[in-house]
């Protein structure tokens, strides 16, 4: 078995037990703290019970002590220095021109090593584009792509077939929140870009179509990039245009050397702010159903 407990450390506290989400550690006929090798196959490699462990005796072949676990910080903030910094991040979509620094970039996407994740993370892959000349070569090939939803859903033939192949959440997305934009030409580059928007960064979320719980894990990952962003005093939004044209077309999918079999989920762009904002914008309240 390639996972054990060094039972010379363990404390016999069960901390373990209690922690492992599929019931992979229990206590073996000599009555010892153990792992179960029938159950070895659903082990998620979660690392829970690694961490939980006071005495280091639990260990997952695929991590270590000493180079895949931190102590906590001593030192974290409270719910309203959270609340304050959330209420600051801003959707920013006016750049200065002025590169992101690499060392900032890499700093950013340090996060995600602490990023939690559904089934098994290390499927979901990152293209990153930190340079403006290379971004404005997907821009006219885009600027079509948009042109031809506005043709799709003005068909009713292929937007039933849309509606089949992709589901009804991505075909509404589209005939109400696309369509009508692409349809007024708001997407035209004779207006300026207004597709990355003079972004000097780009950053994509893709995997291979079939990953387990692939759409969840690039939201997530997605979430600590935005935050990690805002902390480090850059500005960003979320992009959905550049992830639905890079499915569909071939050559902006080879801007971001993206593999065939993968499905690019999310992006985010990203830069130097241009403004500052001086007010929070408090959105309408969530709709909460609560059960008693």
């Amino acid at each position: 078995m390639k996972n054990k407990i060094d039972q010379d450390k363990c404390a016999k506290c069960k901390l373990c037990i209690e922690v492992c989400p599929v019931n992979y550690i229990g206590i073996d006929e000599n009555g010892l703290v153990n792992f179960i090798p029938e159950r070895e196959e659903i082990c998620l490699e979660c690392g829970q019970c690694m961490a939980v462990c006071s005495t280091n005796a639990v260990k997952i072949s695929k991590y270590s002590y000493e180079t895949d676990f931190e102590q906590f910080p001593t030192e974290t903030f409270n719910f309203q220095e959270f609340k304050d910094f959330v209420s600051t991040r801003r959707s920013i979509r006016n750049f200065k021109d002025k590169p992101v620094e690499k060392e900032i970039l890499e700093q950013v996407l340090e996060v995600l090593q602490y990023a939690p994740y559904g089934a098994e993370p290390n499927k979901v892959e990152i293209s990153i584009i930190n340079n403006r000349k290379k971004i404005e070569e997907l821009l006219a090939p885009t600027e079509k792509f948009l042109d031809d939803v506005v043709k799709w859903i003005d068909s009713p033939i292929v937007s039933r077939i849309i509606k089949l192949k992709k589901g009804i959440e991505t075909f509404n997305t589209l005939k109400n929140h696309l369509y009508p934009m692409s349809k007024l030409e708001n997407y035209k580059l004779k207006y300026g870009d207004r597709i990355t928007r003079g972004a000097p960064a780009l950053m994509v979320f893709h995997a291979e179509k079939g990953a387990e719980e692939h759409t969840h894990n690039t939201l997530i990952y997605a979430t600590y990039v935005m935050l990690a962003i805002h902390s480090m005093g850059l500005g960003a939004t979320i992009n959905g245009i550049v992830p639905a044209a890079i499915n569909k077309v071939n050559e902006i999918r080879k801007v971001f050397n993206i593999p065939n079999d993968h499905e690019a989920v999310i992006s985010i762009m990203f830069g130097h702010p241009k403004y500052k904002y001086n007010k929070v914008v408090k959105r309408e309240p969530k709709k909460i159903n609560w059960i008693e």
